[in-house]
């Protein structure tokens, strides 16, 4: 071999290696709202597909055969866990996929789903897996994503630590958004009632009360509630004195609309619940989501604050 060919060889081998290094991390997360985090935490050295993509409910999603096979060549499988995904484990098994599993929500103090009004006797309480409405909770959600990613892919362990904290920041500055924006609400009116139970790490972090909700559950998998229930939610809403009820954009508005208008109340503002939007929708990151929502709380509760 001459010294040409060798050098020629020997380039072709370096650069092999190089675009092999370079190459991006195969990375699935199961629903728009982790997807974000993931994103801003994995930048350009990921490759990522969101499953329960922009407007779906990632409850009821159902996985494709095409997501059988994405997840099946990832490295890396991202999930909420607290039982939000309940297809996850049935979709990593059926994929037979080698890839590394992070549960975003890991060391998250748990808040119990609160007993529904036919809970009696031995019962377990559902943990609440909507974690993500207290920021602090989000931060720690990108922390477990950086070690997830990092340790899948040590190459690329620097962008993943110089992205996560200039996210962190982001995060910890829309946190203190948020408590300044509820800070002009008066307190008697940090009230909520919503379509299923979402809002309690939210009413935890920035000081508001849970009135209830129309389905008496954490999942939108849940059944239409009895009117015995609805009937206790409607005496509970008349007598707090709270205006306005919120649907969501994913789930269907009839019930909320339904108690609403026999609690002579309004339905307030749609929210962003557990889907991020489209792009353009004023929802279609977790910063601009968790925005959107507590300028239509605040506002819609405030408007009435007078009253």
């Amino acid at each position: 071999m001459t010294w040409a060919s060798l050098s020629a060889a020997l380039a072709s081998v370096t650069l092999t290696v190089a675009t092999v290094a370079a190459a991006p991390l195969p990375v699935v997360a199961t629903n728009s709202i982790l997807g974000d985090l993931v994103r801003n935490v994995g930048g350009d050295a990921i490759d990522l597909l969101v499953l329960a993509g922009p407007g779906s409910d990632p409850h009821t999603f159902e996985p494709s055969p095409s997501d059988v096979r994405s997840v099946k060549t990832a490295k890396v499988f991202i999930e909420n866990g607290l039982g939000l995904e309940s297809w996850a484990d049935k979709l990593a098994r059926s994929s037979g996929t080698r890839a590394r599993r992070v549960v975003a929500t890991k060391g998250i103090t748990v808040i119990e789903a609160a007993c529904s009004a036919h809970d009696h006797g031995d019962h377990h309480h559902d943990a609440d897996p909507h974690v993500w409405n207290d920021v602090a909770h989000a931060i720690t959600m990108v922390n477990n994503i950086e070690k997830g990613l990092s340790a899948a892919a040590p190459e690329h362990a620097e962008t993943f630590a110089r992205n996560a904290a200039a996210y962190r920041k982001q995060l910890e500055d829309l946190d203190a958004w948020i408590v300044e924006s509820v800070a002009s609400l008066p307190e008697n009116r940090r009230k909520l009632v919503t379509n299923h139970d979402v809002f309690r790490y939210f009413a935890q972090r920035y000081g508001f009360d849970i009135l209830g909700d129309a389905l008496g559950s954490v999942t939108t998998e849940a059944g239409d509630p009895s009117a015995a229930r609805v009937a206790a939610l409607v005496r509970e809403i008349q007598a707090s004195g709270v205006p306005v009820i919120f649907a969501d954009f994913t789930s269907n508005p009839n019930l909320i609309q339904r108690i609403a208008k026999e609690a002579g109340v309004q339905v307030g503002p749609k929210l962003w619940i557990d889907s991020l939007g489209e792009p353009g929708s004023g929802g279609e990151t977790y910063e601009a989501m968790m925005r959107h929502n507590v300028s239509a709380i605040v506002r819609a509760l405030g408007d009435k604050a007078g009253s």
